[in-house]
């Protein structure tokens, strides 16, 4: 199979959400409270159109099927700036980052990051690093980002406010 990996377009939006649905669907294999409200299709596809399309601070990388012109994955990257108290100098994230279950391990997930990794090095970003957020146990992906350079640095934990001390 022949795939385009490119930055998306106004007309991608709806198709999204059915990826968007995938990602949310694996993470809430880990946490259940990843799972979308109701109304998150709208809101995520004003994001989408108001933030993130033609935006120098942030971008969707999609994977598109040559052949039958469907959109198999997806990866959005945005530019987070500076910290206004440590030394974490301009930098970026990646979030959503999803290629559909029948078009792994093709290299598509590869090919989405080597993208948002030169879109955050060109001008007006030039980013000295950027980020991606694993979910606890989910070991494939915690294994495909160490396989392509990304070093764990920093651990999240959090109690329940219910539960007794």
């Amino acid at each position: 199979m022949t795939y385009e990996v490119r930055h998306a377009e106004s007309g991608d939006g709806e198709e999204l959400l059915e990826l968007w649905h995938g990602f949310t669907e694996h993470l809430s294999k880990y946490d259940e409270r990843y799972r979308h409200k109701e109304s998150a299709n709208d809101r995520w596809l004003k994001y989408f159109e108001n933030q993130l399309l033609n935006s120098k601070y942030g971008t969707v990388v999609v994977a598109e099927d040559a052949d039958s012109g469907d959109l198999v994955g997806v990866l959005e990257a945005r530019v987070m700036g500076n910290h206004p108290i440590f030394r974490l100098e301009n930098h970026g994230y990646i979030n959503g980052h999803f290629v559909t279950e029948d078009h792994r391990g093709e290299g598509l997930g590869r090919r989405m990051v080597e993208t948002a990794h030169e879109w955050f090095g060109e001008e007006p970003r030039e980013v000295d690093f950027y980020r991606v957020d694993v979910m606890h146990g989910d070991e494939d992906s915690a294994e495909f980002y160490r396989n392509r350079g990304f070093e764990p640095v920093e651990h999240v934990y959090e109690r329940r406010v219910d539960e007794d001390a």
